[in-house]
């Protein structure tokens, strides 16, 4: 009995009282639930986050940075620590600078999203990265208050993408130089020719050394025409017996131009012969392309060397392709420049591969010079340490008689007969009338074409013994001229004329049934062809 004689309903109370407590634990236990879930939920978006590829910046809506990912470390080599509080356009190229600056401010001041951004951004070591992206306007978000960027590095992509294009704009110039050449050769192949049968009409001596001083001219237009074919790489593989000496030294000159003031350059070469069985236009490619990498390894200048002579090989891990142990003639070009790291080292042919800056290099030089001396037969090492300089040494197996060749004048050779028929096709007036002339003053039967349907309809009504077509041609190639030709013809002989030959090429880089007369030729050049052929030879 309480005081005052009421009665107090002890059970009641308590059973209040539990009840109230469940609540409360129920309560603590939900909000327990609930925090661990958003721990849980955090801790999960933190570890996305934390663990992309992907760089997430947050800046305010004055560009400093108030939140970043750490995989700003693994991409732009920067610690969450040094970017933090920093201005966003900081980071970025000055050239890329006002784009942002303006994609920014816009987005702030209206409450919009940026659009997709491409830019540059500095890199920890002092390099540029690409980085593409988008930003999403969470400023009236007060658990975020800013400008959330996803960036992403595509560095490796833009770099390929420029290769690309580089390579797309080498091989537009190339088509444009071998297209030029195969015009030019054409010209020089009349006036060269013209040359030899005026001079075999002349008995006045100044007038005939008048007549050496042009083919001599016509000559040298010739090899600069080689040159260019070499750098378009439309030249058709064409093997013979090259003295390596000769090859560096015909170049000196021009590779002389094509390295710097700062660059000394020294020839030590033999005059003893140094022949191998290659071709001599993709020879002075090589050359080339070695010299000119030597050059852009020595920024500040430095020395060239050019060595070549004989050498014995035994078998060697650092020689590619591997070659059989044997006498070999070893070019080498070496440069006092900066060298290569060994992890680069076993990359340095893969095609579009380079270690210069965007716009110096295309990647293609070295893949070119390694296929080129691979298909010769040879092999290349590479000797190299970092700030100690470079050695390319270029390996091709010996060929042909040890003996000096015997110097002939070109124009005491006698044209040798015949009296075959020969279709000529040539679609170049002066060029098809020329060498009409010079087969049959020597006693050819010549049916002249100047297109390729026209020659299908003459070898369908008249016997023929030799097809001479040119390779690059309107209508088709003298290549598919000559199987359709074929097909009509049983057993015909091919000679095919051309400074141009790539559209005619098989996949090996090799001529298809057939033997090829490279212009500009001189008669004399033109009529040993011709027999040859006949004869069920080879050009010499």
């Amino acid at each position: 009995m309480s005081p005052g004689g009421k009665r107090v309903d002890n059970s009641s109370a308590a059973m209040l009282e539990l009840r109230e407590s469940t609540i409360d634990d129920l309560v603590a236990e939900r909000t327990a639930e609930l925090r661990r879930a958003w721990e849980a939920s955090e801790a999960r978006f933190r570890a996305l986050i934390e663990n992309s590829a992907d760089v997430v910046v947050v800046c305010d809506d004055k560009a400093a940075i108030t939140f970043v990912s750490s995989s700003v470390e693994r991409q732009l080599g920067y610690t969450a620590e040094e970017v933090m509080g920093a201005i966003g356009f900081g980071f970025a190229h000055p050239e890329d600078v006002g784009r942002l600056q303006e994609q920014f401010f816009t987005a702030v001041s209206e409450g919009q999203d940026v659009p997709a951004l491409t830019f540059r951004a500095r890199h920890g070591d002092g390099s540029w990265r690409y980085l593409e992206g988008i930003g999403v306007n969470m400023l009236g978000d007060p658990a975020v208050n800013g400008i959330v960027y996803t960036l992403r590095d595509i560095t490796a992509q833009h770099q390929l993408q420029l290769r690309l294009q580089q390579a797309e704009r080498l091989e537009a110039v190339g088509q444009l130089a071998g297209g030029i050449a195969h015009d030019f050769n054409n010209i020089l192949l009349v006036i060269r020719g013209y040359s030899s049968v005026l001079r075999s009409a002349l008995d006045d001596p100044q007038l005939v050394a008048d007549v050496d001083e042009i083919a001599s001219a016509a000559d040298r237009a010739a090899e600069l025409t080689r040159q260019l074919l070499a750098f378009s790489r439309r030249q058709v593989m064409q093997p013979e017996l090259v003295d390596v000496g000769e090859v560096v030294r015909g170049m000196e000159k021009l590779l002389q131009r094509s390295i710097r003031e700062d660059v000394e350059m020294a020839l030590e070469v033999p005059s003893t012969p140094l022949r191998v069985l290659a071709d001599a236009g993709q020879m002075e490619q090589v050359l080339l392309n070695l010299v000119v990498n030597a050059r852009d390894a020595m920024p500040t200048g430095g020395s060239l060397v050019l060595r070549a002579g004989h050498e014995r090989v035994e078998v060697s891990e650092r020689i590619s392709p591997a070659l059989e142990p044997g006498d070999y003639v070893a070019l080498s070009v070496g440069d006092t420049g900066t060298g290569i790291d060994p992890e680069t080292l076993p990359r340095i042919f893969e095609p579009f591969f380079t270690t210069k800056v965007d716009g110096l290099g295309t990647g293609l030089g070295l893949s070119t010079v390694y296929g080129i001396v691979a298909q010769s037969g040879g092999g290349i090492e590479v000797r190299s340490e970092p700030g100690a300089g470079t050695t390319f040494l270029v390996y091709l197996p010996v060929s042909g008689d040890p003996e000096e060749a015997e110097s002939r004048d070109p124009f005491a050779l006698r044209l040798p007969n015949g009296s075959e028929t020969v279709l000529l096709v040539e679609d170049e007036e002066p060029v098809r009338e020329l060498v009409r002339r010079v087969l049959e003053d020597v006693g050819y039967d010549v049916l002249a074409a100047s297109r390729p349907s026209e020659a299908q309809r003459i070898a369908t009504e008249s016997e023929i013994d030799l097809l001479l077509t040119d390779v690059v041609m309107p209508e088709m190639s003298g290549y598919e001229l000559a199987t359709r030709v074929r097909l009509a013809r049983p057993g015909v002989r091919t000679l095919f004329m051309s400074g141009y030959a790539h559209k005619a090429l098989g996949e090996t880089g090799e001529l298809p049934d057939g033997e090829l007369l490279r212009k500009p030729f001189s008669p004399e050049e033109l009529t040993a062809a011709v027999r040859a052929v006949l004869d069920g030879g080879e050009i010499a």
